[in-house]
């Protein structure tokens, strides 16, 4: 037997009286007696007593008004539109960076979006409400509020308002309110015309 030959068997043989076994095996694990009793009783507890959780249901949508469900159009120099929430969730607005200049702040009242048409632009600025379709030659301003009470769209300079009935009313400032919970669509007084 060669001295190369010796030495591997002598190592093999170290590694082996290194790997003896201890009492325990790798599939074991390693916990205290008293853990042992509360970890296999958890696990069968766990096992027993699963419960499928309850599947979610969003929340119903808050309350809103039908004043603006039917269709109309609405256009003047400039628009205020505020109410409760979630107006924000009936209005779309214009948002072109090289057409309009826009702000969104957190005041007092609220939550303030201004649209303002750039000097260099000719084109309106455009809102929907509902189904409601408005321009402002100027700016638009839109009021989330805090306080609960109606959805007012207050249109002031060179108003014109018209509904698919040919209702059409017009003056240098119009006002509409929708009551939340008034499922009732927007309509003119008797006779419309001018105001």
């Amino acid at each position: 037997m060669t001295t190369r030959s010796t030495g591997a068997l002598a190592a093999l043989l170290l590694l082996a009286a290194g790997c003896g076994s201890s009492g325990t095996t790798a599939q074991e694990p390693i916990t205290s007696p008293g853990e042992q009793d509360s970890t296999a009783a958890a696990t069968s507890s766990e096992a027993s007593e699963w419960v499928e959780p309850e599947p979610f249901v969003p929340p119903p949508p808050l309350e809103w008004t039908g004043a603006f469900r039917e269709t109309a159009v609405l256009i003047a120099d400039a628009i205020r539109i505020e109410g409760p929430a979630p107006l924000i969730e009936h209005v779309v607005s214009s948002s072109d960076k090289e057409l309009y200049e826009r702000s969104v702040t957190t005041t007092s009242r609220g939550l303030v979006q201004v649209v303002k048409r750039r000097p260099s632009s000719s084109r309106e600025i455009r809102v929907n409400l509902d189904a409601w379709s408005i321009a402002a030659m100027n700016e638009v301003v839109i009021v989330e509020t805090a306080a609960q009470g109606p959805v007012q769209v207050v249109a002031t300079g060179n108003v014109t308002w018209r509904d698919l009935d040919a209702h059409l009313i017009r003056g240098e400032q119009l006002q509409f309110a929708g009551a939340i919970g008034d499922d009732s669509p927007y309509t003119p007084p008797p006779g419309g015309g001018e105001r």
